[in-house]
């Protein structure tokens, strides 16, 4: 497991091979909410791929309802939009392995794209499935300005998570626009929803 993770950490100091690190703040109604992730390729034929998404939120009023949620999936692609996927994710106190597939898919203009992990997660002793995803599309107006939308979703058998960003894209560097924050419970079948204006930054 060391040996592993030393040769991922390698492969990540590694900047010759493609790298896409987003990072983005949006100002809620109700809580700030702080969203980064990297996708990289960890050799030139793009075969092996690690994709790494943290997720901070900061109530305004009760502190008991910050949250933490970082997710990694280490993957091996057979074909361009098929491969597996292991990994895990941290919520707070709770460490949760994955194993399953990785989907991916993006247009000849590669503006609009499609990444999906649904896995299998071993949580306290359990078996469930779950999904991660990612959709994105940006089309360009022009050379420096574009539309960007974006949303992010994860569904488990306790809950579902769905993040929706829309607005304006400057030279594929900067995103700016409104956001959408939901967050329902399927036992307590509550929405939580949080909204406001964000920006993202390119790397």
């Amino acid at each position: 497991m060391r040996r592993l993770l030393f040769i991922t950490l390698f492969f990540m100091l590694n900047t010759s091979i493609r790298a896409q690190i987003v990072v983005e703040a949006l100002t809620g109604n109700k809580q700030a909410h702080y969203i980064n992730y990297i996708d990289k390729d960890l050799d030139s034929s793009a075969k092996w791929n690690f994709f790494n998404l943290n997720r901070f939120t900061v109530n305004y009023k009760e502190r008991a309802l910050n949250t933490v949620s970082m997710e990694g999936q280490l993957t091996y692609q057979f074909k361009p939009w098929l491969g597996i996927s292991a990994g895990a994710g941290f919520y707070g106190e709770l460490f949760v392995p994955t194993i399953g597939l990785s989907l991916s898919y993006m247009n000849k203009k590669e503006d609009f794209f499609i990444q999906m992990y649904p896995t299998i997660v071993f949580v306290e002793g359990q078996v469930a499935p779950s999904v991660l995803g990612l959709i994105g599309y940006s089309p360009q107006f022009s050379k420096s300005w574009g539309f960007s939308s974006q949303a992010i979703f994860s569904v488990d058998p306790n809950e579902a998570s769905e993040i929706i960003r829309i607005g304006a894209n400057y030279k594929n560097l900067v995103q700016l626009g409104l956001g959408i924050d939901m967050l329902q419970s399927f036992q307590t079948k509550n929405i939580n929803l949080n909204f406001g204006p964000f920006v993202r930054f390119n790397f």
